[in-house]
């Protein structure tokens, strides 16, 4: 089986740049963000590495269970309202159901800043790069 040959400097521009997104985002749900995208992607290097970061961070193994199904599917009690919306407009924005994208941005608007928001964007497009290169890299 052959597998492919990712230049380092491109693996490292990639790693200096996701040290850069989501700073104005709280840790846990960064990281919550990354491990459901990962899911979505199935990615299961980034996904055990997303599960144990949200482990260190004191996440209940209940949250980062549930994190493997559509938010919309999990229990109520499990996050806020606002982690939900961030979590449903990265569902969005990785495996969209084209026309969707505005109105899960909207209600995430509700609870986050356009900073926020942004934020949001990267970290989930910094992860859908990292989900790529590592399945194609398997």
């Amino acid at each position: 089986m052959s597998q492919a040959a990712v230049r380092p400097e491109f693996l490292k521009a990639l790693e200096d740049f996701d040290m850069s997104v989501g700073d104005e985002l709280k840790p846990r749900l960064r990281e919550m963000l990354r491990l459901r995208v990962s899911h979505i992607n199935g990615c299961t290097f980034c996904i055990r590495m997303h599960s144990e970061q949200l482990a260190a961070l004191g996440t209940s193994p209940e949250l980062i269970s549930a994190l493997a199904r559509p938010v919309m599917l999990m229990r109520a009690d499990l996050v806020s309202d606002g982690d939900a919306a961030a979590l449903r407009f990265a569902e969005i924005l990785t495996d969209p159901p084209r026309g969707l994208e505005r109105r899960a941005r909207d209600e995430a608007a509700e609870f986050f800043t356009r900073k926020q928001l942004g934020a949001i964007v990267e970290t989930v497009a910094v992860i859908n790069a990292w989900n790529r290169v590592t399945r194609g890299m398997e």
